[in-house]
């Protein structure tokens, strides 16, 4: 079940977020659909900026040091991956969004022993789509307001009203 739900949300919702920061950025949108190659390093920044699942949390089994505060064996730390991934010490110019970007060591499938066992298929799931919606169209516009649902979980997209011009 969990790779059930997580799979499927977690991809639905880094397309549609992916689409909606390209959509807030056309001149990157402009540049993938005049340059296909761009669709690897657009689909690591889609990723990086949208980090679909917005933290985690675990429970540390011995005491340590992070960031210059002390953690107890028993505390329990969540890392939010959008903060991870606008990380001012990981990234040049973390907010901006940059379809070039590279290196982009996000974290949005973690890492580690935690690593996203489905992060593949979530790759190859956003590249085919954005492949396939950039070679059917000529233009994407918004057409509404963006509705969220609330979740401290997932960063999820409700309703996202969208035209599509036919290539």
């Amino acid at each position: 079940m969990l790779y059930v739900g997580a799979g499927l949300e977690t991809t639905r919702n880094a397309i549609s977020a992916g689409l909606l920061v390209l959509l807030d950025h056309p001149a990157e949108l402009e540049m993938l659909q005049q340059d296909e190659t761009l669709l690897p390093t657009a689909n690591e920044e889609i990723l990086r900026w949208s980090s679909p699942v917005t933290h985690f949390a675990r429970v540390a089994t011995e005491e340590s040091e992070l960031g210059g505060k002390l953690i107890r064996k028993g505390d329990r730390v969540a890392l939010w991956f959008p903060s991870a991934n606008r990380d001012e010490e990981v990234f040049a110019d973390p907010y901006i969004f940059d379809i070039r970007r590279s290196p982009n060591e996000h974290i949005a499938f973690s890492k580690g022993e935690h690593y996203c066992a489905g992060a593949h298929l979530a790759r190859l799931e956003l590249r085919l789509m954005l492949k396939a919606l950039l070679r059917r169209t000529r233009q994407i516009e918004l057409t509404g307001k963006v509705e969220r649902l609330r979740s401290n979980f997932l960063a999820r997209i409700k309703h996202m009203p969208v035209r599509f011009t036919e290539a």
